[in-house]
């Protein structure tokens, strides 16, 4: 509903939202940026349209209320590239950036976001999605907010999508930290940062998100404060999923053990063809599926929800302990995260009617963290209730934006 809503609002407000996309303004890189390379316009929210939205938002969620009374910045939507590392060479990746237009300092949020086939679905090829576009108006209320492409996605779509690899997913996000701070050393820009830093993500982005604060706290790459870390619905423990999938009889998103499979056989990781762990006629058009023209629900429904018609009958039964998928195991293992003691305040948030991702992914990595010696009162767990893992996202939203600003106070 909110959604239809959105859109009209959009349409009536041509006279006070300008949405235009520009060429690239050009080559920034300067002797003194090690990652920022360009810098290109995306969007322009005035501060009317941002008060319409949100308060278009308010009306389907009333929580939304407190974040319509700290909108008070117009913001402008950058698209930049930078520099990362990829196979253990350098690449040009990409992501948005969103400014308050005033000459003040502003804390970080980096948002990490959920899975994605679709090329034309990331962050800096469609600024005017619905949830992107809600995050942008989000930095009205006082934040620099960033959300990378993702290595495999818009500068970078000449790569597989290198899905819930670890490595190159942090690389990927702190290395746009670093150019978002060149950025704000630029001589035209007006808003700074004011040193702290807040991370959120939702599904795939939750996990991401997970990583990345582990990355950070083991070694602060960026020099800012983490202050707050918000984790959505993620898949934290990759072998506990993986099992939760195999024994079930449907799983409505067939998509995700295909989409790790290939992207580490594309990146040298899995030798094995992919009818090893795919049933035919699967296994023969995964890689047209993951070539970036299809989205997530068109992947979905070329695959097949009942487990024992996808996956091979020796997947089934000797994944847990057959030598045969020693490999594929351990890949699962080193891209999961684990919990450890931390200070900084932590929240997960999960659906109680999630068919996805389990509860129990992120209740257990809450409990991991709590075992560990973290205060619970640091490290929190929240139930969205009635919430499923696609209605979700905008409650876990708003839930982080509240939690953001009473710190940021």
């Amino acid at each position: 509903m909110v959604r239809k809503i959105f859109k009209k609002v959009l349409s009536l407000l041509a006279t006070v939202v300008i949405l235009h996309s520009c060429s690239d303004d050009g080559g920034i890189n300067t002797p003194n940026n090690d990652y920022l390379l360009e810098l290109g316009q995306a969007n322009l929210l005035l501060l009317p349209a941002v008060q319409t939205l949100l308060v278009t938002l308010e009306a389907e969620y009333p929580e939304a209320a407190f974040i319509r009374a700290n909108a008070a910045y117009a913001v402008q939507v950058y698209r930049i590239t930078y520099k990362t590392h990829f196979k253990n060479e350098e690449i040009t990746a990409s992501g948005l950036v969103c400014v308050p237009l005033a000459e003040q300092e502003f804390p970080v949020i980096s948002f990490q976001n959920g899975t994605n086939t679709l090329h034309e679905n990331a962050p800096t090829e469609d600024p005017v999605d619905f949830n992107y576009m809600l995050l942008e108006a989000m930095a009205s209320n006082g934040y620099i907010i960033l959300i990378p492409d993702y290595i495999g996605f818009g500068a970078s779509d000449n790569q597989v999508h290198p899905y819930f690899q670890k490595e190159s997913t942090t690389d990927a996000v702190i290395d746009m930290i670093h150019a978002s701070l060149e950025l704000l050393d630029y001589s035209t820009m007006l808003a700074k940062s004011n040193g702290n830093l807040y991370l959120m993500g939702y599904s795939q982005g939750g996990w991401a998100t997970l990583c990345t604060m582990d990355a950070l706290e083991r070694t602060n790459q960026t020099g800012l404060t983490l202050s707050g870390v918000s984790c959505g619905a993620g898949a934290y423990d990759l072998m506990t999923m993986s099992d939760h999938v195999l024994g079930l009889n449907t799983f409505p998103g067939p998509l995700y053990l295909p989409y790790f499979i290939y992207s580490e056989q594309v990146f040298g990781t899995l030798t094995d063809p992919l009818d090893k762990y795919f049933k035919q006629p699967y296994a023969d058009v995964i890689p047209m599926l993951f070539n970036g023209t299809y989205s997530n629900s068109e992947v979905n429904a070329q695959l097949n929800d009942t487990v024992s018609m996808l996956l091979t009958d020796s997947m089934i039964a000797n994944f847990d302990t057959g030598s045969e998928f020693a490999t594929l195991r351990s890949l699962f293992t080193d891209n999961s995260v684990t919990a450890w003691n931390t200070t900084i305040p932590l929240r997960f948030f999960h659906g109680t009617v999630d068919t996805n991702i389990p509860p129990s992914q992120s209740l257990d990595m809450h409990n991991g963290f709590i075992q560990a010696g973290s205060d619970p009162g640091v490290v929190t767990f929240t139930d969205l209730e009635g919430s499923s893992h696609e209605t979700g996202i905008v409650p876990w939203g708003i839930a982080t934006v509240n939690w953001f600003n009473e710190i940021k106070e």
